[in-house]
């Protein structure tokens, strides 16, 4: 089970303003002589998930030591509510404590939302979190040439009648499609280490 499909999603205090999309990562470490019944277990957690409204998909990765002693699940999901959601659900609940029969301890759990999740490969949780600071300058680096890009080639192409918000929504959703899937997993290669480097 080196890649299965992925889920996750949180809630947002503020109901007046649509959440971003959110990464849930949840590390499990199988009991000893137990990672097949674990296994089964977060098969069904996954096939579970991928019924819920707003999931992305999941990422699972094997106990691969010893850089990683357990299972890890990556969940996508498209906003705080629907992963809240499926994690406040009944069968989540279920599943969840059958799991945890099979699991060394608390399984550890983290949340990613905002542009650090630009920054943090599908699959993978860093030892540390990018910096903020240091996170603003690379998503400026990638959103600046987009926006530069895809509005001049939209102006080329759609009528000058146009209005302006239209032209400004279909930019920001290519934006962000592109952060998301191509430009920021990009930047991530390239400024990686920079981007989590400690403060001297």
């Amino acid at each position: 089970m080196n890649n299965a499909p992925d889920t996750s999603v949180p809630s947002d205090p503020t109901p007046q303003e649509s959440s971003p999309a959110v990464t849930k990562i949840v590390d499990r470490i199988p009991l000893p002589g137990k990672e097949e019944e674990l296994e089964n277990a977060i098969k069904a957690l996954i096939t579970a998930a991928l019924r819920y409204p707003g999931h992305l998909g999941v990422t699972v990765t094997r106990p691969a030591l010893p850089y990683q002693p357990g299972f890890r699940l990556v969940y996508r999901f498209d906003s705080c509510e629907h992963l809240k959601a499926w994690e406040e659900s009944i069968e989540h609940l279920r599943l969840a404590s059958e799991a945890n029969q099979y699991t060394q301890g608390e399984p550890q759990r983290q949340t990613l939302t905002g542009l650090e999740v630009w920054f943090t490969p599908l699959g993978h949780v860093p030892q540390s979190m990018p910096r903020r600071e240091r996170t603003a300058i690379v998503t400026w680096l990638g959103i600046f040439p987009l926006v530069y890009c895809f509005s001049t080639v939209i102006r080329m192409l759609v009528p000058a009648a146009t209005p302006a918000i239209v032209t400004i929504a279909v930019v920001t959703l290519l934006v962000v499609l592109a952060m998301t899937y191509v430009v920021g997993p990009l930047l991530t290669k390239v400024f990686g280490k920079w981007l989590r480097a400690p403060a001297k």
